[in-house]
């Protein structure tokens, strides 16, 4: 919805007041959600506004670069797909908060179907808007090292006392008992907490205080399915902050019900107030045919809104064009992991116990690696904590069981990737296989570090179940595992793929990585003159059918910038490399 008023600011500032001032009023901390979606966004920009009168300018000068770019379109940037990376800063009070790493994966795919015009309900679209659904162009992935270049899973946990937290941005910060916020000009933070007052979350505009920016969301409404809670359990409360935090507005342009406020958008009808439920087309308000409720930028249920506009569209893409405020994000190296390998980024595979009511994990102990712990629902990933193993040396490794009742036998089986591939299933990476004890007691197992291991960081995975079958990976009934990092040290040294070239390394690699017109293959010694294939696919699994491998290298010129997976296979072996096109 579009109107002629330029007085946004304005209109924010005095309407998010009032708002903010009724949400003082709203549900006490710790009950139940309303039933109604509640956004805290407009009230988050009018605190803001208020206590510095410098963002108004500044929003003012984003305004102006954005409907210059909309309407301008020989201005507008490529069609190339925008990846950002994201860091999910997980604050929880009970074992119900701390959401599991799969949920926070089945986040980041709602967003990447939502964002590209993949999520399978965008045909639900009455036909009076199908013409008008976009492909935003932008995609999002976990964070794979921090700003100072470390190696991240892209997920921070911590254990608070508090048990809600309001819409001050507390959990923004470690000196109010929350999490600092990574560099917002390079990633895109997402704090996940109980927000209290029926709030389902919130989000920073452009152009707000650096060390605050981003986007916070109620536990129970983050991720589809799993923890999340219905209405609200498709993952849609990010989908519709997120597009806050890309400069979007509500898309009745918060004027109540008078038709005169503006979403700054022009191919959205004006539309009197928010929508709530699951309305029924046709839905008509302020003489149009329909509002067009189904938008990610209404307040319906998850289940309701499945679109956004091509006008939205054009919105969120001039922060990233010349001048635009979130342009920083198309050189961030989050999304990439740490220089220094043979080339791509290892993934493991997931391994949780699925009733998780009555034995779990209670300690780990292994060098500097000492975590004490209850229940962690399955699974818990411990990757931040590590230890240094020097190649050759005689380890021992403590465990123990914990019960919530009645004492069961249980299997511990600890696994390291010593050759950092990305499975456990190498010969020796089976490092303890411990026999069935029901003793609640410290119980320890004893390897010796292989000279042939790698140097550097890599996954050491302890799982403890009540069957001995349970392997390294994939869903088991009774049990848990947890991850830890542990770095090699004095062992074979890795051959990084711009020192081998095309030979002398012992696993497939690519570089330069980021690449811009080519990328070379690196195959290793004992597979030189193998027959191979090569296949590349971005982020949602469509393959690029127009890339061809000539000799040891593959012509990426074409491809738009973003994240790939190529897939090399030689007859009897397959690897996956990940890379970044700049």
């Amino acid at each position: 919805m579009k109107k002629t008023s330029y007085a946004l600011a304005l209109a924010c500032l005095g309407l998010g007041l009032n708002a903010q001032a009724q949400d003082q009023r709203a549900t006490p901390a710790g009950t139940t959600p309303l039933k109604g979606r509640q956004c805290a966004t407009m009230e988050s920009l009018a605190a803001q506004m208020a206590a510095d009168p410098t963002m108004a300018i500044r929003r003012a000068a984003i305004e102006a670069q954005t409907q210059n770019f909309t309407a301008n379109p020989t201005a507008n940037r490529t069609s190339a797909v925008v990846t950002i990376p994201v860091v999910v800063h997980v604050l929880y009070n009970t074992t119900a908060q701390n959401i599991s790493d799969a949920q926070i994966q089945s986040q980041i795919d709602v967003l990447n179907q939502d964002y590209s015009k993949t999520n399978a309900d965008y045909t639900k679209t009455p036909s009076a808007f199908a013409g008008l659904v976009a492909n935003v162009g932008v995609q999002f992935v976990l964070a794979k090292q921090t700003p100072t270049g470390a190696a991240t899973t892209g997920i921070e946990r911590k254990s608070t006392t508090t048990t809600s937290w309001g819409t001050n941005d507390a959990m923004k910060k470690a000196s109010t008992g929350g999490l600092d916020a990574w560099n917002s000009a390079k990633y895109l933070n997402l704090w996940v907490c109980n927000l209290s007052g029926g709030v389902l979350g919130y989000a920073q505009f452009p152009g707000g205080a650096a060390a605050t920016d981003g986007v916070v969301i109620l536990s129970s409404a983050f991720g589809k399915g799993g923890s999340s809670s219905a209405p609200f359990n498709l993952g849609r409360t990010a989908t519709h902050e997120v597009g806050h935090w890309l400069n979007l507005n509500h898309i009745w342009g918060d004027d109540g019900t008078a038709c005169t406020g503006t979403d700054n958008v022009s191919d959205t009808p004006n539309q009197a107030d928010e929508n709530y439920g699951t309305p029924s087309y046709p839905n008509p308000s302020c003489s149009n045919t329909s509002d067009m409720f189904m938008n990610y930028m209404d307040y319906v249920d998850d289940a309701a809104m499945y679109m956004f506009s091509t006008g939205q569209s054009s919105r969120m893409n001039a922060l990233f064009a010349t001048g635009g405020a979130r342009v920083g994000l198309l050189t961030s190296v989050g999304g990439q992991a740490p220089s220094g390998g043979g080339g791509g980024t290892v993934t493991y595979c997931a391994s949780k116990g699925t009733s998780v009511a009555y034995e779990y994990i209670d300690y780990v102990g292994l060098g500097s690696i000492a975590r004490t712990s209850g229940a962690d629902a399955g699974y818990y990933n411990g990757t931040a904590s590590s230890t240094s193993l020097a190649a050759g040396s005689a380890q021992t490794i403590s465990f123990s069981a914990g019960f919530a009742g009645t004492a069961y036998s249980e299997y511990f089986k600890v696994y390291i990737d010593y050759n950092q591939n990305g499975v456990f299933t190498d010969a020796g990476e089976l490092v303890v296989n411990a026999a069935a004890s029901s003793a609640a007691t410290t119980r320890t197992g004893s390897f010796t570090v292989p000279t042939t291991a790698k140097n550097g960081a890599t996954r050491m995975r302890v799982v403890m179940s009540d069957a001995s079958a349970t392997t390294s990976c994939g869903s088991y009934s009774y049990g848990e595992t947890e991850d830890y990092t542990v770095n090699i040290t004095g062992g074979t040294a890795k051959v990084t793929a711009s020192a081998s070239r095309l030979g002398g390394s012992a696993e497939y690699g690519v570089y330069p990585n980021p690449a811009t017109d080519l990328l070379n293959v690196v195959v290793p010694a004992d597979r030189m003159g193998n027959a191979m294939s090569v296949q590349v696919y971005d982020v949602r699994g469509t393959e690029m059918k127009n890339i061809r491998l000539e000799g040891s290298q593959l012509n990426v010129a074409s491809l738009a910038k973003g994240v790939y997976m190529l897939t090399i296979s030689n007859g009897d072996q397959v690897s996956h490399q990940r890379f970044v096109k700049q």
